[in-house]
């Protein structure tokens, strides 16, 4: 069982070094493995799944926070029309 600075945690890990299960309720095993395709077509990045899993748990992160404050601030415009 690996842990990724995220907390989250790949597990049952086979012997091609690809886990079998995800346990990360932000980034399904699809997803992750279409973001380390994305990162080895577009930016020549390999990303191992630990690696992989940070940077797309990191990324719906920062956009979860930045639509939250985006919608704040304009509730906030019409609040004081």
């Amino acid at each position: 069982m690996t842990k990724c600075k995220s907390n989250s945690t790949l597990i049952n890990s086979n012997g091609n070094g690809l886990s079998e299960n995800l346990f990360n309720p932000i980034v399904t095993r699809q997803e992750l493995e279409r973001f380390k395709e994305i990162a080895r077509t577009d930016y020549g990045a390999d990303l191992t799944d630990e690696q992989a899993l940070e940077q797309a748990t990191a990324l719906v992160m920062f956009f979860e926070t930045a639509i939250k404050s985006s919608l704040e601030t304009k509730k906030r415009t019409n609040n004081n029309e």
